[in-house]
């Protein structure tokens, strides 16, 4: 679909931090983990009453970071992100518990998840531009994609 090293970024990786603005300008940032597709879009799975996801409504335009942590200056490789979220509907909701449920297999066993699960709701991110930050190919390398303009 687009650049290797994004693709294998995300794979390799499962916490992204999650930006959001309410009707009231106010931002928001959360972390979650996520799946993702061959098409570069990220599924994460989440309570409706949450801030972020009242934010996001039926659809709404976010921001997205992805890092590992402790990383040393020469090895700086993260992940930034523009897109749309929005609810999943119809066959979309099965396709990102497929994906989830097979990044994450626990979730489908914890018993303790069991409640939790009941109320939370499949989301979707589609990045309309994406940004690889890779010092380990040059200090302050970068590599951008124009994602599903």
């Amino acid at each position: 679909m687009g650049n290797a090293r994004i693709e294998a970024f995300l794979a390799a990786h499962n916490t992204l931090s999650l930006a959001t603005v309410g009707e009231d300008g106010q931002p928001h940032a959360c972390a979650v983990f996520y799946a993702v597709d061959a098409d570069m879009t990220l599924y994460f799975l989440s309570e409706p009453k949450t801030l972020h996801v009242r934010h996001i409504g039926e659809g709404a335009v976010v921001a997205a970071t992805i890092e590992a942590n402790n990383q040393e200056w020469t090895s700086i490789r993260g992940l930034q992100l523009h897109g749309r979220a929005s609810p999943c509907q119809g066959q979309e909701v099965d396709q990102a518990r497929a994906l989830y449920t097979a990044r994450y297999p626990f979730v489908g066993r914890a018993q303790t998840l069991a409640g939790p699960l009941t109320r939370a709701r499949f989301y979707r991110i589609v990045p309309s531009w994406v940004r690889l930050i890779d010092n380990t190919l040059g200090f302050g390398h970068k590599e951008e994609l124009q994602v599903n303009p």
